[in-house]
């Protein structure tokens, strides 16, 4: 993130910020102390990247980073300037732009959702937000959504009121203090339709709980191939298919699907490459090779004999440029509306989604017995908690492992037998 170096005898910190590079002095020549202002460099940095912090106007970036985020205009704002919590909002998201859009996109929904309660309501003045109208958010949240969602919905809090600190908005954070919203336990592993519907059938769920259970189904193939067979049927865009075959057959996520070039597929050695990228940067990629199933090979050569221009594998009718997001979703989920995969087509609301072909991927894997290492090789960013979701699914290794030896007498397993 930066670097020590010399100016003469002197020490100066080498950073990148926005595209520029910089070079400042640090006034030392002491090692230790210049090594200690460069972690202020790298904080800065980071708070920056983060949202938490922004230059302020009129001051050089280059100044205001190596002064380890002091050196600022202080003025008092009147209270005409005191923005409202929506203009405020636009402005952080505006800063966040180095995000990936997905990230973004879930940030957007978070303060959308804080928008809406009576406490912090989008016209308010920001600096009329209390910790107790946001402690009394969070207890509202608690009540119509899981833990897991609430613990970043707090997060999203803190980052946002800390950056209005930064803009001097605010003398201090109302968010500063909240209190920690613990975790639930691990992700549940994943369940066939046939458990999930059984566990709806016994009562007693509330609709986010059930479609917290959909979010863990995996599909075994022939219900992938059913599941397929509709979507050649109903689609009316052409390539709803391959919205749904390209991630059935690889395990790949929605991003990495609409990043797929033409350039990433290898015919020859049968191989695809998915370029993922971080959620907290977007320049920053990480690329896995995959092995192409015979099946979607085909699929592929055909699609490709179909459109023979352009360098994206998933385009919409008469178009060569990548699909966005919104309109991936719309193509992915049309073809199953009315169907028995569908939930709620008024509120888009489906059993399944990219991120199901993923869990299925990984599940049907584990129950063949493949090799977890080429399963992690496939996915990418594999973690342990990940792979105990579907760890289940290798009973016939688990059995077989527990009767390697026995604890019976000679003269007992004999009367066994």
């Amino acid at each position: 993130m930066a670097n020590l170096g010399m100016k003469g005898d002197v020490y100066v910190a080498r950073f990148r910020y926005a595209g520029q590079e910089y070079k400042k002095s640090l006034r030392t020549k002491d090692r230790a102390a210049a090594e200690a202002a460069l972690h202020e460099v790298e904080s800065v940095l980071h708070r920056l990247a983060r949202g938490w912090l922004a230059v302020p106007l009129g001051t050089d970036p280059g100044d205001f980073i190596a002064s380890g985020g002091m050196r600022r205009e202080t003025s008092v704002r009147t209270r005409q300037q005191i923005p409202t919590v929506r203009e405020a909002t636009d402005q952080y998201l505006e800063n966040l732009g180095h995000l990936a859009a997905s990230n973004r996109s879930t940030i957007t929904t978070h303060l959308r959702n804080l928008h809406r309660s009576p406490g912090t309501r989008a016209d308010a003045a920001i600096d009329r937000v209390t910790y107790t109208m946001l402690e009394s958010f969070i207890q509202e949240r608690l009540r119509d959504r899981s833990r897991t969602t609430v613990r970043k919905e707090r997060q999203t809090a803190i980052d946002f009121f800390g950056w209005a600190v930064s803009r001097d908005y605010l003398q201090t954070s109302p968010a500063a203090a909240l209190p920690d919203v613990k975790a639930e336990g691990g992700l549940p592993p994943f369940r066939t339709v046939a458990e999930i519907e059984a566990a709806i059938r016994r009562g007693g769920l509330s609709h986010e709980a059930e479609l917290s259970l959909w979010d863990c189904l995996y599909l075994s193939p022939s219900e992938i191939a059913d599941i397929i067979s509709v979507v050649r049927k109903n689609a009316r865009h052409e390539v709803s298919y391959l919205a749904h075959a390209v991630p059935a057959y690889t395990g790949i996520r929605r991003g990495e699907l609409l990043r797929l070039q033409w350039v990433d597929i290898d015919f020859e050695h049968s191989t695809l490459i998915a370029r993922s990228r971080k959620q907290s940067r977007q320049v920053s990629e990480s690329k896995r090779r995959i092995d192409l199933h015979a099946e979607l090979t085909l699929i592929l050569r055909e699609w490709r004999a179909k459109r023979p221009k352009g360098q994206f594998v998933l385009c919409d009718d008469d178009s060569i440029d990548a699909l966005t997001p919104s309109t991936a979703n719309s193509r992915f989920w049309q073809p199953l509306r009315g169907t028995r995969w569908c939930l709620n087509s008024r509120k888009n609301s489906f059993k399944i989604g990219f991120h199901t072909y993923r869990h299925s991927f990984a599940s049907n894997l584990a129950s063949r017995s493949v090799d977890q290492r080429i399963i992690d090789g496939w996915m990418g960013h594999q973690t342990e908690a990940m792979r105990e979701r579907y760890r289940h699914l290798y009973p016939r290794d688990r059995q077989s492992a527990m009767q390697t030896f026995s604890l019976l007498t000679p003269t007992e397993q004999v009367a066994g037998a």
